[in-house]
């Protein structure tokens, strides 16, 4: 199966494969695809997946909102960038098995997912969270051709393949905490850096804290930077390009961090510069 791109944000990516398009044919495909955005058919429960140490397993439930049967192929990856931009299944070692790693899932009906931990859990900190990535790729079965479609419809059929990226944070059984608790601890402070500010948080937890949005207000003016992860025992930077440029006023952080079950908890911080 070719590997689909790799996606640097979001949850889902897509690839096209269409062969011997004609000029005119492929103009109106692009408005077609411009005008209709292709929807993943398969949903995954849940948004994140946090993995318990104490346990040997965790499970994640896949569903086909579809009306055809839908291949999927699903891997862990440790979200290293690859030379050539791809995510390819296998190509970075986890220390988790995925089983099945290759299901079909028809129509209305779900697939239960298995992740296992292997003795190379070991390996990684056991004194705060490492984070891991669960692919999901679906590939649609290919639709049967109309009786009285043109013999040259079938070679300008565009598959399209999505790929649904969550995040697994394996939290080793020594680690105490949750996120609503690291996030309400973390500290902030900015500073000016020419026509930018520059948010920094000190997350002092084991625990990772994932952003959905942060926004930086100073009177009439506001920034925005569209999220990231604060990672345990570390500091996280945050560049609010052209903030500072002509604002005037207090400074005030609005941001939405992410719980173990998926909810956005909104959080505003007043900042002071060099503070």
């Amino acid at each position: 199966m070719t590997p689909p791109p790799r996606a640097s944000h979001g949850r889902r990516t897509c690839q096209g494969k269409g062969i011997k398009m004609k000029p005119l044919h492929f103009l109106m495909m692009a408005l077609a695809i411009l005008a209709g955005p292709s929807h993943a058919a398969i949903q995954v429960a849940g948004t994140r997946i946090v993995f318990d140490g104490n346990q040997k397993e965790q499970t994640v439930r896949l569903t086909n909102t579809g009306d055809r049967p839908v291949l999927t192929q699903i891997w862990l990856d440790a979200g290293e960038e690859q030379a050539d931009g791809t995510v390819q299944a296998g190509a970075q070692a986890t220390p988790f098995i995925v089983n099945p790693p290759v299901a079909r899932i028809n129509s209305d009906k779900a697939q239960v997912v298995r992740i296992f931990k292997t003795a190379e859990v070991a390996a990684l900190p056991q004194t705060q969270e490492s984070v891991f990535w669960l692919n999901v790729l679906e590939v649609p079965a290919k639709a049967t051709p109309a009786a009285n479609a043109e013999p040259e419809a079938e070679d300008n059929r565009l598959n399209i393949a999505l790929r649904t990226r969550l995040k697994l944070f394996y939290r080793p059984a020594g680690v105490k905490g949750d996120t609503v608790t690291a996030a309400e601890a973390m500290a902030w402070r900015v500073r000016k850096d020419g026509d930018d500010y520059v948010v920094t948080c000190a997350n002092r937890s084991p625990i990772h804290i994932s952003f959905a949005s942060l926004v930086l207000k100073q009177g009439e003016k506001r920034s925005d930077v569209p999220g990231g992860l604060a990672k345990p025992n570390a500091d996280e930077t945050f560049r609010f390009v052209g903030a500072a440029a002509g604002a005037a006023g207090p400074l005030t952080l609005e941001l939405n961090y992410i719980t173990e079950l998926g909810a956005f908890v909104p959080v505003s911080v007043p900042l002071t510069v060099g503070g």
